[in-house]
């Protein structure tokens, strides 16, 4: 494979810094089988823990991906380069098609596709009803469906702001000294889907995945409220050894 020079910038600096931030837990790999030959695959992103999720996801992978992303990261004159060059798709709200069109090449080009089940950052409030186009994407090109889900501690959560160029305030969350979970599900089966479904179909799919969402959150809510005082001494840094391939 041809070397992604912005990529691999962007995986050192992503590791640079959850080594700093975070101890990072990779789970369900078992459900990951090495990627056939020709092999398609999404990966739907079910939660956002953080806007730093991005980062979590290059810090453990093996491979460069493509990502379908809010265009305000690519507002930035050296950085819109840099995520361009990676492998980032920029989704412009008032013209999706362009960015769909995008993540169809980078499917038939062999690249991994990773894409968000929701529009948004749940820890900002702004987090409304599942969307289909991930789970489209995957059905019209062939491609195995892995659901990714993400967990940050709570209390570890920062929520802070920056000023853009236009002197308007952009919030965001960040997180320091926390366990981050990446947990892969088991991929979903899109057989049963009729030849040619319509939004409904697609939709039944998106809620089906929402609610298994909410379930793991409670399962992770559980397990960390249950091992609180345990877990309170341990340091909270170092990343992780694992590496992904998608």
């Amino acid at each position: 494979m041809r070397l992604n020079i912005p990529f691999k910038i962007m995986n050192i600096y992503s590791t640079i810094w959850m080594r700093a931030k975070a101890r990072v837990i990779v789970k369900g790999l078992d459900d990951l089988p090495p990627r056939a030959r020709g092999e398609k695959r999404v990966y739907l992103l079910l939660n956002h823990s953080t806007t730093y999720d991005v980062v979590a996801l290059m810090h453990v992978s093996k491979e460069p991906f493509a990502i379908m992303m809010d265009k305000g990261a690519f507002t930035f004159p050296i950085i819109r380069h840099i995520l361009r060059g990676a492998g980032f798709i920029p989704l412009d709200k008032d013209d999706s098609k362009t960015a769909v069109d995008a993540c169809a090449k980078a499917l038939d080009d062999g690249r991994p596709l990773l894409i968000s089940l929701h529009e948004g950052d749940s820890t900002l409030g702004d987090w409304g009803k599942p969307r289909t186009g991930g789970i489209r994407l995957a059905h019209l090109a062939g491609a195995k469906l892995y659901p990714i889900f993400l967990k940050v501690e709570d209390d570890r959560i920062r929520r802070l702001s920056f000023k853009g160029v236009n002197g308007t305030e952009y919030p965001y969350t960040t997180f320091k000294n926390t366990f981050y979970f990446i947990e892969f599900l088991k991929p979903v089966d899109l057989s049963a889907l009729p030849g040619e479904p319509g939004y409904e179909e697609y939709f039944e799919v998106a809620k089906a995945l929402d609610t298994k969402a909410g379930e793991v959150e409670s399962r992770y809510e559980t397990f960390l409220a249950d091992n609180r005082e345990r877990f309170a001494p341990l340091r909270r840094r170092g990343g992780s050894r694992y590496r992904v391939a998608w």
